[in-house]
């Protein structure tokens, strides 16, 4: 009887309990306006140990998800980062165009400016303004 009750807990999870995600729709932008076209956005929770991600689609758009792809982070202040990894491997011309480089300074919670405030609420709608990269790939 003991082994039963040990396994019902294991399979629930022990009543474990998540902090709350509220859905995030967004755009990074460059500051001219035209949309990042490939990348990562990072927010990390100021009061909870916790991250959400999302994949920059080529209009700048993305969703964010932190237990899942898309149900969006925790309310509260976030430290956000645009990370990009972009490979000059030499060719002439790459078959696609990745747009601008975002400045690597968005690419760390040291150095990156960039926070947002996620609400309780359905839905929230967040711009996030970045300049290019100044280096030359």
């Amino acid at each position: 009887m003991l082994c039963i009750s040990v396994c019902l807990g294991l399979v629930t999870g022990c009543g474990e309990s998540r902090i709350p995600t509220y859905p995030i729709v967004g755009k990074v932008v460059f500051d001219d306006g035209t949309p990042v076209r490939t990348g990562t956005v990072e927010f990390s929770s100021v009061e909870h140990a916790l991250t959400a991600t999302g994949t920059i689609r080529d209009d700048g758009s993305f969703v964010v998800g932190t237990y899942d792809s898309k149900d969006g982070a925790c309310a509260g202040e976030h430290s956000v980062i645009v990370m990009q990894l972009i490979v000059n491997d030499g060719t002439v011309k790459h078959s696609m165009d990745h747009g601008k480089p975002v400045d690597p300074v968005f690419a760390s919670y040291n150095t990156s400016p960039l926070t947002a405030k996620v609400a309780a609420r359905e839905e929230n709608a967040i711009t996030l303004t970045v300049t290019p990269s100044r280096e030359v790939y």
